[in-house]
């Protein structure tokens, strides 16, 4: 009841009585400090107190441009959105919800200290610590593909855009820090091969990406000169083996004869000694040798 009352009188205009002068009153409507701290995380379930309903608004605030568009009914679960922070109306902490298909601005809790609302987990200790530089090169660690999702969690909402795989090269892209999920892994948002989407940089002590700066540790000293997208050519000599996967042992697939040009596709990847990536060489995709740490088999077309 307490709370339909004051949505109501906060929606006609009217300044609630009791010990607050005409000028705190006044102050009420434009901050939020007497409001209750907010605790709600974005992309984290919560739920309604139980009791009332919480009102869903076209805009934070009760306004005249703020049109009520539905309702949580109490102990209704919602998920406040991501990329949208807690905003201030009417003394009142407002978030941007999603409920049963409906999108819009819910209050957290009335101007003063009531919660209407409460998150329904506690916020998760993520880890490993980030360790990937927004603006820079990363790398998926040998072993399984990363996936690449619409949204920084698995599950409802969280679309599969595409796969990383391992050894491949992506970049962080700038503007977007990690992202803490439910289950404890930090999501990073990245670029590769023209998709745009979030990746999981680990869990627990095991990291799933790494930091890339273009190096090539542990093949023998090899510096590469190839990059994902570049031009590259095979140097005068023997030909080099296009394979399945980036291992000597790999299913052979054909060869790129010397001065043949070839797209790099993907990669690098070390394996046995030998930096490889993955290139198109008329129309055959599979992975060759750059070289060792005493020899270059291909080399960059400026």
């Amino acid at each position: 009841m307490i709370r339909s009352l004051l949505i109501l009188m906060f929606a006609l205009g009217v300044i609630a009585a009791g010990s607050l002068t005409p000028v705190e009153a006044q102050e009420l409507t434009y901050n939020c400090a007497t409001a209750p701290t907010p605790r709600l995380i974005p992309g984290q379930p919560a739920r309604v107190t139980p009791g009332l309903p919480n009102l869903i608004r076209s805009q934070p605030g009760t306004g005249w441009n703020s049109v009520i568009i539905g309702q949580i009914p109490g102990s209704g679960v919602f998920t406040p959105l991501y990329g949208y922070a807690a905003q201030c109306a009417n003394g009142m902490w407002w978030y941007y919800v999603t409920y049963n298909g409906i999108t819009g601005w819910t209050p957290e809790g009335s101007a003063y200290g009531e919660y209407w609302t409460e998150p329904i987990m506690p916020a998760p200790a993520c880890s490993p610590a980030p360790r990937l530089v927004e603006g820079q090169q990363g790398r998926v660690t040998p072993g399984l593909p990363n996936v690449i999702r619409s949204q920084p969690w698995r599950g409802s909402g969280s679309i599969i855009l595409g796969t990383i795989p391992a050894g491949g090269v992506f970049t962080v892209l700038p503007g977007y820090g990690p992202q803490c999920d439910s289950l404890g892994m930090y999501w990073r948002y990245v670029s590769y091969n023209g998709i745009t989407g979030w990746t999981p940089e680990g869990q627990g002590s095991t990291y799933w990406l790494e930091p890339y700066d273009g190096s090539s540790p542990g093949c023998a000293g090899l510096t590469s000169q190839l990059f994902i997208g570049a031009w590259a050519r095979v140097t005068p000599g023997l030909p080099n083996n296009l394979r399945a996967e980036p291992s000597p042992t790999s299913a052979w697939l054909g060869r790129i004869p010397a001065g043949g040009i070839a797209r790099v596709l993907n990669g690098p990847q070390c394996n046995q000694g030998i930096l490889w990536w993955q290139v198109n060489y008329n129309g055959i995709i599979g992975w060759t040798g750059e070289g060792t740490g005493w020899q270059r088999w291909m080399e960059l077309i400026s």
